[in-house]
């Protein structure tokens, strides 16, 4: 069964839309779930970049050779997951107390 609509296509402009729901996925982030959105993506990097560099360690040990490109990239992953951790942690502080001062005036 084929159904026939009278709208042809949106009537919203797709660049204001676009930003509009950014903005809703964003403010969701930032209040409603900032651990599940910062500090697990945040562990799984600082845990990757720890395991790296835990190989490097060993591989330096054992061989004596250094990959600078591979390091630099433990480190990033090390200090953004890190960071990214952190801040899931605090966004989820801040909402609380945002909803906390809300409810109790």
């Amino acid at each position: 069964m084929i159904r026939v609509y009278g709208v042809v296509g949106s009537t919203k402009n797709p660049l204001k839309h676009g930003l509009a729901v950014l903005s809703r996925i964003f403010n969701d982030m930032e209040f409603n779930n900032p651990l599940y959105y910062f500090t697990l993506p945040g562990f799984i990097l600082g845990t990757g970049g720890v395991y790296m560099g835990l190989d490097f360690v060993q591989t330096f040990y054992l061989d004596g050779t250094f990959n600078f490109g591979s390091t630099v990239l433990m480190v990033l992953l090390t200090l953004i997951g890190t960071f990214m951790a952190f801040m899931g942690i605090l966004l989820h502080s801040i909402a609380g107390l945002i909803r906390y001062k809300m409810n109790n005036p």
